[in-house]
């Protein structure tokens, strides 16, 4: 009996080591994945852009030092190009299905310009020559440039606090530039729709593609010129409510030190101390306070070019507002070359198809996650001024621009306080 099961092992043995060898030479069969070599284009289109029309290119805008990104949609792996004198950028990549964004900045006619798009689907399994990436479209991206603003929006504390508290909202605005910013006349606007969806609204044809941004409220901040300016490192704070939160609810905080607050009439809501802001244009009012969504709000901040008065006479002529597409209801108007910074605020970062910004105004999105968790979404400090102040990474890409805080606070990262404001005088 023990000779049988030697044997009968020694069989198995050598089954195994030939199955082994077989295998072996099987892998040895199989093909290797050769890289192959794609181009990729990128181009600015400037003006006015027609409603699915074809967009043309300005040829005298460079977009040569852009970041172009493949990433693979089913293994997640990350190919990097920049694009070249000829705006184009080249990658070895494998084979594959892939997203592509792009991002950077540009110069243009003495002006800084933000470069942001991307391609959510392309199936690229053969080589890409630069001739090819010039004349398909398929491999090639129009995008609209955005002009780089002085100011941005640095700190947004929108979620509440626990027991669904959530009249200490506050919004902070920085000037990340190194020259002096007037914020007079400056607007600052709660896009529509309120909530994230994916079901976007339908404009009109005649405002084409991107070339506007549409608000439920535009509030405006005061002065004739320059009245008041905001130096390089210092911020601006807008409050809701201004006041010591932690009376009404220990939880939250103190923001009664705003420079601004958003008041709409009710007088139990109002801080005599600090000055309000104009409403120049609402869709709805809550008489009792204005409140943006606790899952997460759109916002922008604007600047009209001199020469263009902008108040709520400006969004009652009809052609300062819009509706959509077989509604009724009207919404502010506001030019996109006229926007300095816009955020996207998401319910959650699984809901970036949910976007109501357009690529160009801001490519990502930002959330803190949940709902009355105390926390804010703050932009990164990239740098120190020599004075102490902070420079925030601006990309016009909020998902990489922004990290998330677990309380909120007054110029958290050193930002100084205008000589104008209110409890300084």
């Amino acid at each position: 009996m023990k000779k049988i099961y030697t044997i009968l092992l020694a069989a198995t043995f050598a089954f195994l080591f030939s199955s082994c060898i077989d295998m072996m030479e099987d892998v040895k069969d199989v093909e290797k994945i050769e890289p192959i070599s794609v181009s990729f284009k990128v181009s600015a289109a400037t003006g006015f852009i027609p409603k699915g029309g074809s967009i043309t290119p300005d040829p005298n805008f460079s977009t040569a030092g852009v970041d172009v990104i493949f990433t693979n949609v089913k293994t997640g792996q990350v190919f990097r190009g920049v694009t070249g004198a000829n705006s184009i950028a080249t990658v070895d990549i494998e084979p594959g299905v892939y997203s592509i964004s792009v991002t950077g900045r540009a110069t243009h006619d003495g002006y800084q310009y933000f470069i942001n798009g991307n391609v959510p689907s392309i199936s690229v399994f053969e080589d890409v020559t630069p001739e090819q990436a010039n004349t398909d479209d398929k491999y090639r991206l129009v995008v609209r440039p955005a002009k780089v603003g002085s100011m941005c929006i640095s700190e947004i504390y929108y979620c509440g606090i626990a027991s669904y508290y959530f009249r200490d909202q506050t919004y902070q605005f920085t000037n990340n530039s190194d020259e002096v910013f007037y914020l007079d006349g400056m607007c600052f606007a709660q896009l529509h729709p309120n909530l994230a969806t994916a079901s976007l609204p339908t404009w009109p044809d005649e405002d084409g593609d991107g070339n506007f941004v549409y608000a439920l409220m535009v509030w405006q901040f005061p002065g004739s010129g320059t009245e008041y300016p905001v130096m390089p490192g210092e911020s601006v704070v807008v409050a809701q409510e201004p006041r010591d939160h932690t009376v009404n609810n220990p939880n939250s905080y103190d923001n009664s030190m705003a420079d601004f607050q958003t008041w709409t009439g009710n007088a139990s809501r109002y801080n005599p101390d600090v000055p309000n802001l104009t409403y120049i244009f609402y869709t709805t009012l809550n008489r009792t306070q204005w409140l943006t969504s606790v899952f997460g709000a759109a916002f922008v901040i604007y600047k009209a070019p001199e020469g263009t008065t902008v108040d709520e006479a400006y969004y009652q002529d009809p052609a300062h507002y819009q509706s959509e597409v077989n509604l009724t209801s009207k919404y502010a108007k506001i030019p996109a070359d006229w926007i300095l910074d816009g955020v996207e605020l998401l319910t959650n970062m699984s809901a970036m198809h949910m976007k109501r910004v357009p690529g160009f105004v801001d490519a990502g999105g930002t959330s803190v996650e949940e709902t009355y968790c105390g926390k804010t979404v703050s932009r990164k400090v990239v740098e120190k001024r020599a004075d102490g102040t902070p420079k925030y990474q601006d990309t016009n890409n909020s998902t990489d621009d922004f990290q998330i805080n677990d309380r909120p606070a007054i110029r958290r990262n050193g930002e100084k306080v205008p000589s104008w404001t209110w409890y300084k005088r």
